[in-house]
């Protein structure tokens, strides 16, 4: 397992349309090293969720957090050549979204509250099911990165955009997250 360097806004692997991952490669061991590397890549940097081209690769993999198990601790879904279907585009979601490949930066993005995921796992299996809220947006975060998109592409209004440290003091991180959710 390896600590993967990840690719910082600029780099041009992020602004790639993915390559699909032929289904009958995903149990074979190149699929499978690149998993274990970003899940132990993803964990270093503390994040919720991390795409493949984060870590210079351009396929269609991306593993997503944002969920808890009975217990509260996280779970993770790797994400293997996701589609993903917005189940109501009326009822978004609001916060301030960060990103490994944008370090120490918040901006204000809305999305939609609702989708569903067809996607193959880890083991090979093809995947449905629904998410709302948080773990919504993670997978759609995650999911925009396959297709060459950041989350600053997705910013409104630009006054919502500042380093952590500003973000935190200046702007309303909790409020208006919790208002978006309400609204």
């Amino acid at each position: 397992m390896a600590i993967l360097k990840v690719a910082r806004m600029g780099h041009p692997v992020l602004r790639q349309q993915c390559h699909a991952i032929d289904p009958q490669q995903i149990t074979g061991p190149a699929v499978q090293g690149l998993i274990r590397d970003m899940f132990e890549t993803m964990a270093e940097y503390s994040g919720v969720g991390l795409a493949a081209p984060q870590v210079h690769q351009p396929v269609r993999l991306a593993i997503a957090g944002g969920e808890a198990d009975e217990e509260g601790h996280p779970e993770f879904r790797v994400l293997i050549n996701p589609e993903i279907t917005v189940l109501d585009d009326a009822d978004r979601l609001g916060m301030y979204e960060g990103c490994l490949s944008v370090p120490g930066m918040r901006g204000w993005v809305e999305r939609p509250a609702s989708v569903e995921v067809k996607a193959y796992d880890e083991k090979g299996e093809l995947q449905e099911f629904a998410l709302e809220g948080f773990p919504a947006v993670v997978i759609q975060h995650e999911c925009d990165h396959l297709d060459g998109v950041l989350y600053v592409d997705r910013i409104e209004d630009m006054t919502k955009f500042a380093f952590e440290p500003e973000a935190e003091r200046f702007l309303d991180l909790a409020g208006e997250e919790a208002a978006a959710e309400e609204g």
